[in-house]
């Protein structure tokens, strides 16, 4: 046999090989496209979204922090911070909403002077609508319950806000 015959040979071996693996592989992929559409179809049916966005729906684990007292250290307030807002509770003590400087010195000049520059911001496209800052209290019999304050936007402005609250409640605390 010339060399050339052992080359033929070869050549038509391994095209045989390859069409034979080429089939396996492909047969293959029959099954794990038939795999991913019953899992699918399952996802489907049990929560209507598709695994991608079960993914994307995964929930941040917010930050805790003890708000304290500026004299003495003890823990007055809990603050619970997401990426978008923070939540803030008294713990421990009780403090009236008409108690000042909540509404005059909080409310009214911190808070309210924030969500002010934000929506100036909003109106010079410098900020997408709906992003300033927002504020709710939350009273239990004219007690404050909860400060809730969405949009924050950056580390230093919740440093901010924390920094006040914890001052303002002690001031409370204090009358």
């Amino acid at each position: 046999m010339s060399s050339a015959d052992t080359d033929v040979k070869k050549a038509a071996e391994l095209k045989l090989w390859l069409e034979g693996r080429i089939a396996q592989l492909q047969e293959e992929i029959g099954r794990l496209n038939e795999t991913l559409g019953y899992v699918d179809a399952t996802l489907r049916a049990t929560t209507f979204k598709p695994a991608i966005e079960l993914l994307a729906e995964s929930k941040e684990v917010p930050e805790v922090r003890e708000l304290k007292r500026d004299k003495g250290g003890d823990v007055i307030a809990v603050a619970t911070i997401t990426s978008d807002a923070v939540a803030v509770e008294p713990s421990g003590v009780v403090l009236k909403a008409t108690t000042p400087p909540f509404k005059s010195f909080l409310l009214g000049k911190i808070l309210e002077g924030m969500k002010a520059k934000d929506e100036e911001l909003e109106r010079g496209g410098k900020l997408a609508k709906g992003g300033g800052l927002k504020f709710d209290v939350e009273e239990v019999n004219g007690s404050v319950g909860k400060l809730i304050i969405e949009n924050y936007r950056d580390k230093a402005r919740l440093n901010e806000i924390l920094n006040t609250v914890s001052w303002t409640f002690s001031r409370m605390l204090e009358k």
